[in-house]
């Protein structure tokens, strides 16, 4: 009898907690409206995160759903919850303008997960905060000028052109292939050698030290997810990053990667044109070993997956449009002409319609399908009563705005002409690599890559839809990290042109 009292009193404990529990979560989903500011209707224990808390559903669709709903209903910004953290959440192109640009003193830090001492890899700009941040910046500024990526161009041209001979035999047959998966294999090929000075061998050997650490990187399991969410809480969507970076057998490889590679530089006198030779010269700013390993781990993670995406994604859409294919095409072989090996910095980026073609890919499936932010000070925000509190995160979403009908007509079709003179963006509409002061340090570097990668591909091939790709490729909603990836990869067809 003691026993089942025992119990009995054990469970109205537990019911009550998670009674007390879910009251605290309704108070906490009144945040919003007790300032004044537009909300939804937000749902324990996920908020306004909906199917996309349990992976049935990517974050950036929900996000975009978000958007909508807001826009429609006449508003220009909204509150909304991730769990029961408050989210400050632009949609009008002003308001985005004031927090990328014209009141960036009040949002200049990402909000992104960072510990210096517990994991190193995190302490790169893309991270940094404040004075920090700006100091690194300023140091980085002149790194990726198109001087600079000019003498880094030798080294794409090599692997792009490896990536020809590894596709002519698959051409040859007319075979389908994953071209996501080979570029991804391509771009570490080219990001190996430019930010660690080393021969990653990817596009003949999937299977080398160096994948196997992408995969560690890249690939994470759900569990890692709640693991991080017990230990940082998802009220912050930048905490997400820790995924990536907390892995000791990975801290310790790249490590051990770049103090080898900079040990036998010294010792030998080696100097290289690339992103490491770089990093080694900022020693004399007082750049430590452990900032430059952490600088160039960024440079490799942000260029990795970005450009392998953009590029395959084009590909994708010139598979599904063969008229435009054909004029890109023609546009390569009458102004670049047909020995891809010899193809100049310069004249591949003067392409006016490959340039086109980018924009739109970068249009249609932005790479950072969000921005984050997280305020600093005080915020009122224009024209309202509302205040934005400090340390409160901040999302703009990209996909929202880059496939909103009124800023993009048909915004599912592959259009390239929407960027052409005669066209004008709406202001702030446009942002696949952010905008204002913490833009994307990294697009000249992304830019060249890609449309290097495009320009000898598309001098060799012609590519052809995968019944394997549907037609409009969907978001892996399982992913973990904050680069819109594509569901099941990305086939196509191939054969010589």
């Amino acid at each position: 009898m003691l026993l089942l009292t025992a119990i009995e009193l054990s469970s109205v404990f537990i019911i009550s907690l998670l009674f007390a529990y879910y009251l605290y979560y309704r108070y906490c989903f009144t945040y919003w409206k007790k300032r004044g500011a537009p909300q939804l209707t937000p749902t324990f224990p996920v908020g306004d995160l909906s199917t996309a808390a349990w992976g049935k559903e990517s974050v950036y669709l929900r996000l975009q759903t978000l958007y909508h709903k807001f826009k429609d209903a006449g508003h220009k910004f909204g509150g909304i919850y991730f769990l029961n953290g408050p989210i400050y959440f632009p949609v009008h192109p002003d308001l985005i303008k004031r927090l990328l640009v014209t009141d960036f003193e009040h949002f200049v830090d990402r909000g992104m997960y960072i510990d210096e001492e517990k994991l190193p890899l995190t302490a790169h700009i893309f991270s940094m905060k404040g004075e920090q941040w700006k100091n690194v910046r300023m140091k980085f500024t002149p790194t990726f000028t198109s001087g600079k990526m000019k003498s880094m161009y030798n080294i794409l041209v090599q692997v792009s052109q490896h990536l020809i001979k590894t596709l002519d035999p698959v051409a040859e047959q007319g075979l389908e292939v994953d071209i996501k998966e080979l570029l991804m294999r391509y771009t570490t090929d080219i990001i190996g050698s430019t930010a660690f000075g080393v021969d990653c061998n990817s596009l003949d050997n999937p299977n080398t030290e160096f994948n196997r650490m992408v995969a560690m990187i890249f690939n994470n399991p759900s569990w890692k997810l709640y693991k991080m969410a017990l230990e940082e809480g998802l009220q912050n969507p930048g905490n997400i990053i820790k995924i990536a970076h907390d892995n000791k057998v990975v801290q310790k490889y790249f490590n051990d990667l770049v103090r080898d590679t900079i040990e036998y530089r010294d010792k030998n006198n080696i100097v290289r044109d690339d992103f490491m030779n770089i990093l080694m010269q900022m020693r004399s700013t007082g750049m430590e070993f452990k900032e430059i390993v952490a600088q160039a781990f960024l440079f490799f993670t942000a260029g990795f997956e970005t450009s392998s995406s953009t590029m395959s994604n084009c590909i994708h859409e010139l598979a599904h449009n063969q008229e435009i294919q054909d004029k890109l095409r023609e546009e390569i072989h009458e102004n670049l002409g047909r020995e891809s090996s010899k193809y100049t910095y310069d004249d591949v980026l003067a392409l006016p319609y490959l340039d086109k073609c980018v924009k739109e890919t970068l249009r249609k499936y932005p790479p950072v399908a969000m921005l984050n932010r997280i305020c600093v000070k005080p915020y009122k925000i224009p024209d309202t009563e509302t205040v934005v509190e400090v340390n409160t995160p901040v999302i703009v979403s990209v996909l929202g705005l880059h496939r909103d009908p009124e800023y993009f007509p048909e915004p599912l079709e592959f259009d390239p002409e929407r960027f052409s003179n005669s066209n004008k963006i709406a202001p702030f509409t446009y942002l696949p690599f952010g905008d204002g002061p913490r833009n994307c340090i990294g697009l000249r570097f992304g830019l060249m890559q890609t449309k290097l990668g495009l320009a000898t591909l598309l001098n060799d091939f012609k590519f052809y839809p995968s019944p394997k790709s549907p037609r409009h490729l969907a978001v892996d909603p399982s992913t973990t990290t904050l680069v819109f990836s594509v569901l099941n990869g990305v086939h196509t067809k191939i054969v010589k042109v």
